[in-house]
């Protein structure tokens, strides 16, 4: 394990909450999309956290934009004793994108040479809590055994390429904590929309899609100058379309419709995200005791 301690101190770990609880540039830089092409290593290096968990925890939060991800992450860090060792908690989230039993992806892998090799990864990830060292060759086999299956074999694909985000060692590539959230997070949203009580028809896909880029288009095309990035206003974009959306009663029962959808797959979305979050607060609080 790394020598990653969490905080340093008391008043560094206060002041850590105070910057997420009001968004300030940690906040702004760390658990928003920014993080996605910023680099993360200050946080690990100027607050002791452990850098797989510094990397899963903006996905995880859905990249700060719900209301609620401040409060989240006040919590954990809060729970958190300073001097822990957190490498295992992000070790524990992501081992639940193949254990949860609502959302893990087990129960989507039948028996068979595929299963066997998702297990095998997950059985390397297990003995990775337990402070063991995994050498690269072991872990490189089990994503070549993984992907020779994936060939193969009739598995899921994205469940694969989920579990192959699983099969790295944490020390040496924390970032593959975040793919594993990110690609989990694909998934449930996935399962969510082909689960909607109001799909459309393939049909009815098509023309939306249609409409709503030739709508963007005529837009677009309409603003002239106005469309470069000094001068685009988004407001007026969206009013405009709005406009014509709205003109036709067809396309814009279509829009009511996919908007509703889109509302309905957001909170299965927020669902899930809440009872994985809870289960890492949880872990987290076991830390202290």
């Amino acid at each position: 394990m790394t020598a990653y301690r969490a905080f340093g101190d008391e008043a560094n770990k206060q002041a850590l909450r105070a910057d997420i609880r009001d968004k300030g540039p940690v906040y702004t830089a760390w658990l928003t999309h920014a993080s996605m092409e910023g680099d993360l290593t200050p946080i690990s290096q100027d607050h002791g956290l452990h850098p797989a968990l510094v990397r899963l925890l903006p996905a995880l939060g859905a990249f700060g934009e719900g209301e609620e991800a401040p409060a989240f992450y006040d919590a954990l860090l809060a729970a958190i004793p300073v001097g822990a060792e957190t490498g295992n908690i992000a070790r524990r989230a992501i081992l639940l994108a193949w254990t949860d039993p609502v959302y893990g992806r087990a129960r989507l892998v039948e028996a068979g040479p595929a299963r066997e090799a998702c297990e095998a990864v997950v059985a390397l990830l297990r003995q990775s809590l337990a402070a063991t060292t995994i050498d690269k060759p072991t872990w490189r086999a089990a994503r070549a055994k993984l992907a020779q299956v994936q060939r193969d074999a009739s598995a899921p694909e994205k469940v694969v390429d989920l579990v192959l985000s699983l099969a790295w060692d944490l020390e040496t590539t924390p970032g593959a904590a975040q793919d594993a959230m990110v690609a989990w997070t694909a998934q449930v949203s996935a399962e969510a929309e082909a689960s909607d009580e109001d799909p459309f028809t393939e049909a009815e896909a098509t023309y939306f899609k249609s409409t709503m880029d030739r709508i963007n288009e005529e837009i677009i095309a309409s603003m002239g100058d106005e469309g470069d990035d000094d001068n685009f206003s988004y407001e007026a974009f969206l009013e405009e379309a709005n406009r014509r959306w709205a003109a036709d009663p067809v396309t814009q029962a279509l829009k009511v419709r996919s908007l509703a959808k889109q509302a309905r797959v957001k909170a299965k979305l927020a669902l899930w995200r809440t009872a994985i979050q809870q289960k890492v607060l949880d872990d987290a609080k076991t830390l202290g005791m």
